[in-house]
């Protein structure tokens, strides 16, 4: 069953309205996972992907950002398919401390969060504003009392995706091949880089944070920490929230007029949203030529990125824009608490609308694993069962 609608919502920012920061709580790590095992991308409910940056030493400059870019382990194409199984997994793994009772005579679960999903997804719609290029489908269900969105593939990213360059491929190879420069095992070694790269190897943290009130849990992948000192994290979990977490980055290092503009106006929004979002407050950015050699690495304060973005964009408007959204889901949504009922937002980003469409019953755009239904409505959710 099929209903359509429009989202009343304004997209584009009004010119010259001067909007203030809204309520948005500092972001919290509440715990951690691994993704091992290459192209099989197997959840461990452990911190062995945990890395530490360091700077590789300067008999090493240029960094060679071919080097053994033929052997590297590539994500697979199925990887858009596991979409929230890996945070829903840390769930099931947490249960006892990240739900609770419906009510008093119902022993059925519910999340302590209203929404759950990926980092990435808040950020595309803080980022949603200012975005006149890409389209984007976002579909949620309601279940047991809390929102679950995930970003959806629509045709034309499936089109851009089977059309990518060689060069496009390459550029993105290059990122993680920097990655593999600047991060280490442990703070007492140096990069290994004669390895292959594992594109599919990933630590992730989940966050909990207040966005204009609303309770939200996320997963984020994390580059790296700065520590002098090794940090057991499966000893002590504890330590989670006094890590010092960074972004690694790469840029070209000569820029035409364009591409400055296009670096302020896409780029420091994009970098800003994602380190805002986990508290990250320092980005580590390896400046390279057209030849994928970096030169030199350039240590970039996220606070910094607001102001080399102005008259492009700003803060305000991309936090607002995600708390009316989400307060928009919560309303138009109110009334649903069932798993196989999706709402599908679709983005228009050349009319700058938001559309949505709500599908009944199970069917293709259901996202909610049965394992996961069948936990939270289990009458005994313990640990020992």
């Amino acid at each position: 069953m099929f209903s359509k609608g429009n989202v009343g919502l304004s997209v584009r920012p009004s010119r010259g309205e001067i909007i203030p920061f809204p309520p948005f709580e500092k972001p919290r790590p509440i715990g951690y996972f691994s993704i091992v095992g290459g192209i099989l991308r197997e959840y461990e409910p452990n911190a062995q992907q945990l890395r530490y940056y360091r700077p590789p030493p300067s008999q090493k400059y240029p960094l060679d950002l071919n080097e053994g870019l033929s052997l590297a382990i590539k994500k697979p194409e199925t990887v858009q398919e596991e979409g929230l199984d890996h945070l829903l997994k840390f769930i099931f793994d947490n249960r006892e401390r990240l739900t609770r009772s419906l009510s008093a005579c119902d022993n059925r679960k519910r999340l302590i969060a209203e929404f759950v999903c990926w980092r990435g997804l808040l950020r595309l719609l803080m980022c949603t504003p200012y975005e006149y290029r890409s389209d984007w489908s976002i579909v949620v269900t309601r279940f047991n009392g809390t929102f679950f969105l995930w970003k959806r593939d629509t045709d034309i990213d499936k089109l851009q995706r089977s059309q990518e360059t060689e060069q496009q491929r390459t550029f993105a190879s290059w990122g993680f091949k920097f990655e593999q420069y600047c991060l280490t095992e442990s703070p007492f070694l140096e990069p290994d880089t004669s390895a292959p790269v594992d594109e599919c190897s990933e630590f992730s943290c989940l966050f909990t944070t207040k966005i204009g009130g609303l309770d939200v849990l996320y997963g984020a992948e994390m580059d790296g920490i700065v520590s002098e000192q090794p940090i057991l994290l499966d000893d002590n979990p504890a330590y989670l929230e006094k890590l010092k977490f960074v972004e690694v980055k790469v840029r070209q290092i000569n820029l035409n007029r364009n591409q400055i503009q296009s670096y302020k106006r896409h780029k420091t929004r994009n970098w800003w949203c994602q380190s805002f979002l986990v508290g990250i407050q320092d980005i580590y950015m390896g400046l390279r030529n057209e030849q994928g050699q970096v030169e030199r690495i350039e240590h970039v304060e996220v606070r910094s990125l607001p102001k080399q973005g102005i008259n492009q964009w700003t803060p305000n408007v991309c936090a607002t824009f995600l708390i009316d959204f989400l307060n928009y889901i919560k309303s138009i949504m109110s009334e649903v608490n069932c798993p196989y009922t999706v709402y599908d937002f679709y983005f228009n980003s050349r009319r700058g609308t938001v559309t949505y469409e709500c599908i009944r019953g199970k069917n293709e755009y259901s996202f909610l694993p049965d394992y996961y239904i069948k936990l939270m409505n289990s009458k005994n959710n313990s640990k020992k069962q």
